[in-house]
């Protein structure tokens, strides 16, 4: 998708959470982008609205997503049309 990035799954087991897992595989995949050259990671998610956010992910209109992105396998088949599309734009990550 060019410079532009979809972070398509993190999960973790329940017996695992509470252990900052989640946290650590996103930075992980943050750094792995950032590495290629991805200047703009997207997601959709329907559970995790209060999650991303502390990791600097910001709410944005599904339409805001780049056309690439938006109309990949991935991205259609990610979430249904309900679920909250976020960006983590250049130089921010907190996570």
């Amino acid at each position: 998708y060019g410079a532009s990035g979809l972070l398509r799954s993190v999960a973790v087991d329940p017996a695992w959470r509470g252990r900052g897992l989640a946290r650590k595989l996103t930075a992980h995949a943050i750094d792995a982008a950032r590495t290629l050259g991805i200047d703009d990671i997207y997601l959709l998610t329907t559970t995790a609205e209060d999650y991303f956010p502390r990791l600097g992910f910001e709410p944005i209109a599904r339409e805001a997503v780049p056309a690439g992105v938006r109309e990949s396998v991935e991205f259609k088949g990610a979430c249904p049309a309900s679920a909250a599309a976020m960006r983590l734009g250049k130089g921010r990550a907190d996570a």
